[in-house]
């Protein structure tokens, strides 16, 4: 059985809060631990900030969102209009730059199990496994 989470946000800054929030509620009732909806909450919190930061165009001025989760695995996919990396997304250092650029990406990848890029940047895909109740007891 999968279940679903889609809702689209003009991108204003404050919606950043309001979708990541959805999203936090999402991986709760999903049964994720604290812990985890906190990740998946700065983690996602990420990829949302970008989507506004970046993603505003002349004939869109929204993002969008879609969590999905299969019973075994959560993902969620951060959507927006703009234009979207300069270089393609597998060349981004894994590492901030100088500036304390591209440190949520960093954040992003070290929270999550798996992050893509698709459209050069304008579609994010979080992916956090569940764990088992029976594997957080041995842990």
């Amino acid at each position: 059985m999968s279940t679903q989470y889609r809702a689209t946000f003009t991108s204003d800054i404050r919606n950043v809060a309001l979708a990541r929030k959805g999203i936090a509620s999402f991986a709760s009732v999903c049964g994720f631990s604290d812990e985890a909806v906190a990740d998946i909450r700065l983690a996602a919190g990420e990829a949302l900030s970008n989507a506004v930061e970046h993603g505003r165009t002349t004939r869109s001025r929204r993002f969008a969102v879609y969590c999905a989760f299969d019973g075994s695995k959560l993902t969620v996919e951060i959507r927006d209009s703009g234009h979207g990396f300069p270089a393609p997304p597998e060349r981004l250092s894994v590492e901030p730059d100088d500036r304390g650029r591209g440190f949520g990406i960093f954040l992003m990848r070290r929270l999550m199990d798996d992050v893509t890029f698709a459209r050069n940047g304008t579609i994010v895909r979080l992916v956090r496994r569940h764990q088992s109740s029976s594997s957080q007891a041995q842990a």
